[in-house]
């Protein structure tokens, strides 16, 4: 089997390399005023994407959870004026449909369209199935696919009218199961699905839907540091005392302290910079003929465990699959069953 892996991995390194070589010669849209709306502008990718997007020329309405942060005060500074900080929690309907009519106002004498919708919002949630309760399934699930399907719903028919596109971020995650992402992967497995109905749907507006599958960037996007590590070290104390008592027998508290150990960890291990995912988030917005899924390898090592195994995946038998997790993701904790 493992002779296939490296095959297999050796050809995909063929593919990209080839890609990237020719990436600057095809032919793409230029900004000239053009509207595109980015969610989840605070930080990571898209706090890069809208400095990125706005260097091109386009009109970048960037939503941020906080408007008036030093983040987004940050990103207002370092652009041009044709950068717009817009308040946005994706899970208001009323901010939503705000940032809707801000973006119309705006754009009413421009003579220019909204050309892209970014959905890029989401927060992550890490835990056994057992372990997790409702409330993180709703919690997450609102941000990261309802809030998806609700930003997009309001911005849609601007975007047909312009003949633009949609542009998801997913995740790797949204090709793969793994051990203690459910609260997550379902809400990345329900973006690709939603992402790929909609391009079907909009193919006779003539209008573009992709997906960006960014693979392991959780070090340098923020999600593994700061406020946000602090809120899933806040979900293991909360995990362990609303459990069921014979969850915590059959597991124990060491073994869900074992599963969390590792989180930090886990941020030295992912691409040093968000690069590669802007890359393609910026192909997405401005190639004439973008792909339909841009998977995208992070990490540190030889290759992308994550990406990886999601290309694998589609080709070889489940028992192979199962066995590369109990390899590659599923070691943490085991020997702590029941302690």
């Amino acid at each position: 089997m493992w002779v296939i892996v490296v095959i297999l991995s050796v050809l995909f390194g063929v593919y990209f390399y080839v890609y990237k070589s020719r990436r600057s010669n095809l032919r793409r849209i230029h900004g000239k005023g053009q509207g595109v709306f980015i969610t989840g502008c605070d930080t990571g990718f898209g706090y890069d994407l809208a400095k990125r997007l706005d260097g091109l020329g386009f009109r970048v309405f960037a939503g941020c959870l906080n408007s008036n942060g030093k983040e987004a005060g940050e990103l207002a500074r370092s652009c041009s004026k044709l950068l717009h900080v817009v308040q946005l929690d994706v899970t208001k309907e009323d901010q939503i449909t705000a940032a809707k009519a801000y973006v119309e106002t705006v754009h009413k004498n421009t003579g220019c369209g909204l050309w892209a919708l970014v959905n890029n919002a989401g927060i992550d949630c890490f835990g056994d199935i057992e372990f997790c309760p409702m409330e993180f399934y709703r919690r997450v699930a609102d941000v990261n696919l309802f809030g998806m399907v609700h930003v997009t719903k309001t911005f849609l028919p601007m975007i047909r009218k312009s003949k633009g596109r949609v542009i998801n971020n997913t995740s790797v995650k949204g090709r793969m199961s793994l051990p203690r992402i459910s609260v997550y992967g379902i809400t990345k497995y329900g973006g690709e699905n939603f992402s790929d109905c909609l391009r079907l749907e909009m193919r006779k507006f003539g209008v573009k839907v992709v997906i960006v599958e960014p693979g392991e960037f959780g070090g340098v996007t923020g999600i593994l540091s700061g406020s946000n590590l602090k809120r899933l070290q806040d979900d293991k104390e909360t995990m362990w005392k609303k459990a069921d008592p014979d969850v915590k027998q059959v597991y124990g508290q060491k073994y869900l302290e074992s599963q969390f150990s590792g989180l930090e960890r886990a941020a030295d291990t992912s691409y040093r910079t968000t690069t590669p995912v802007i890359d393609a988030f910026e192909d997405a917005v401005t190639l004439e003929n973008p792909r339909t899924r841009y998977l995208v390898d992070g990490g540190r090592g030889l290759f992308d465990k994550y990406c990886l195994y999601a290309r694998l995946n589609s080709y070889l038998p489940t028992a192979w699959m199962d066995f590369l997790v109990d390899r590659w993701f599923n070691s943490l904790g085991i020997a702590e069953l029941g302690t």
